[in-house]
């Protein structure tokens, strides 16, 4: 009788075992996921990079109208306007005096100019970072839009009305 209540015990343990152990692989892949949220969340729109983004867009608003109407020009025609460090193709445009020095200072790797509603523009050549964010925007409105990678990964995006008078 004895023999049998060993075994009973040693069954018994083992699936209290498999039970445990299921539900601790469960929650540790919730948990994953939810850490894997909460660090994309922090790279996107951060605060400071959200002030930073406001300083730019004081900046293009306080553009003489000529300077401006080239900008809206030239993100009507292109969609989008890139401007990279050392990228030779949007380097020195006549719209944003300084602007690698800008680039610099604000520690940006990439900033986008385009239109707010993103859902028709070509995101070819574009990081993963910028694809992920550009998916998360649902805004559609007829204003213009920032989007900027930073040296540090993080991404934020400001929508700005660029009125030319």
């Amino acid at each position: 009788m004895k023999k049998k209540s060993r075994g009973f015990a040693l069954l018994e343990t083992l699936i209290v075992s498999t039970i445990i152990a299921s539900i601790m692989i469960y929650m540790f892949v919730q948990f994953n996921s939810l850490q894997n949220k909460y660090n994309e969340s922090l790279r996107y729109n951060d605060v400071d990079d959200l002030y930073k983004l406001d300083s730019i867009k004081s900046y293009i608003i306080s553009l003489s109208n000529e300077f401006k109407q080239g900008l809206i020009s030239k993100i009507e025609s292109d969609s989008l306007v890139i401007i990279a460090k050392g990228d030779t193709t949007y380097t020195n445009l006549e719209y944003i005096d300084n602007q690698e020095e800008m680039l610099k200072n604000l520690n940006i790797k990439n900033f986008i100019i385009t239109k707010s509603d993103v859902s028709n523009i070509s995101m070819d050549g574009l990081s993963k970072n910028i694809k992920n964010m550009i998916k998360k925007i649902n805004n559609k409105s007829d204003n213009y839009r920032f989007i900027v990678e930073f040296d540090n990964e993080n991404i934020a995006t400001i929508t700005f009305n660029m009125e030319v008078s």
